[in-house]
């Protein structure tokens, strides 16, 4: 008697756990509204023009005084580094 006591206990516990780690949770939607969220935002930040001509700038003219200069503009501002941020996002998201 005890010894099936103990057997059906512990296959109630192993099948509890089992259904625990199978059950969905909320938060993949969640996850998944702001990721779309993000990717929206992501996409309007590379939109501003100013930061495309500072960025074209930066990569074209290189270590020139120009290319210089726009790279100080490109990481002095907040601006410029969620530009870059959202640059690099984009690339990952395409690379991958």
């Amino acid at each position: 008697m005890m010894r099936n006591l103990f057997i059906f206990a512990t296959a109630f516990t192993l099948s509890t756990s089992v259904l625990a780690g199978n059950m969905p949770e909320n938060k993949g939607v969640e996850s998944m509204h702001s990721q779309m969220k993000d990717k929206h935002s992501v996409e309007n930040i590379l939109q501003d023009e100013d930061m495309q001509r500072l960025h074209r700038e930066m990569t074209h003219y290189g270590l020139s005084e120009v290319g210089m200069e726009a790279r100080f503009k490109m990481i002095s501002t907040e601006e410029g580094r969620r530009y870059h941020e959202a640059l690099k996002d984009r690339q990952e998201n395409t690379a991958g």
